[in-house]
């Protein structure tokens, strides 16, 4: 048999599947009229659901959930966006024009990440308001409580201190690992794999030893950093505070 003979003409594939619906159509009547519907209400139901589901209308639902997902999409982006916004309010305030228009296109880009936006979707609008005199006063307060909470001088002893720790600490350990191996190796008490055994022990102890003490040094290198970046910035924004807390008191007068 040629391919040609396999292909069935087009009015006997439309036959077929007219006959498959017809079936497809009483098994269903049947099934709903054995549940406890009349054949009245089974044909109801049938027609209710023949127009729910016919493709044009399956569609329709498709497009709407699709929609409805990319507005709930957009709408959870915004409402990130301005709650990272509002919370750089004293960062965003002294910003140039064009510096804020960047700095709030980042914080948009980061709301959006992972996300399907409805398309032309763009970054709302956020305008950051003047601060008042009483406003530039509180923080005024805030700021230099939190410089004087900081000393630069600590910060930075304390970074060179767990700097040189990890030095010592390494030096020491793997000094003590050494004549501590040497020891064991001359142990005459011991047959050569308990010797090799405990040697291994050994090893393995001060490596985690070490690590312990790497890891530890580091997280607090780590957080003292943060802590002279924060103060840094305090600093730079306190001058920018007072600078405009004296144009506007200069203003007033």
């Amino acid at each position: 048999m040629n391919e040609e003979s396999k292909i069935q003409p087009a009015d006997q594939l439309i036959s077929k599947l007219i006959d498959r619906t017809n079936a497809l159509e009483a098994i269903c009547i049947d099934l709903l009229t054995k549940t406890g519907y009349n054949d009245a209400q089974s044909r109801i139901i049938f027609d209710d659901y023949q127009i729910k589901y016919t493709q044009k209308a399956i569609d329709k639902r498709e497009a709407e959930a699709k929609a409805k997902t990319l507005k709930d999409n957009y709408n959870t982006a915004v409402a990130e966006f301005k709650g990272v916004a509002e919370s750089k309010y004293w960062t965003q305030v002294f910003m140039s024009k064009k510096a804020l228009s960047k700095h709030l296109d980042t914080i948009w880009s980061q709301a959006i990440e992972g996300l399907e936006l409805p398309e032309g979707a763009k970054r709302p609008l956020y305008k950051v308001t003047e601060p008042s005199i009483d406003m530039l006063i509180e923080r005024r307060k805030e700021l230099m409580r939190s410089i004087e909470s900081n000393n630069k001088a600590l910060l930075d002893e304390t970074i060179k201190h767990c700097e040189q720790s990890i030095i010592d600490v390494t030096k020491s350990l793997e000094k003590y690992r050494d004549s501590e191996i040497a020891k064991l190796r001359k142990d005459v008490d011991k047959s050569p794999s308990e010797r090799d055994k405990s040697i291994k022990e050994l090893e393995d102890d001060v490596a985690q030893r070490i690590r312990k003490n790497l890891v530890e040094q580091r997280r607090r290198i780590a957080s003292t950093k943060v802590s002279l970046a924060r103060l840094e910035s305090d600093q730079d924004q306190l001058k920018d505070v007072n600078k405009m807390l004296g144009n506007v008191l200069s203003a007033t007068e």
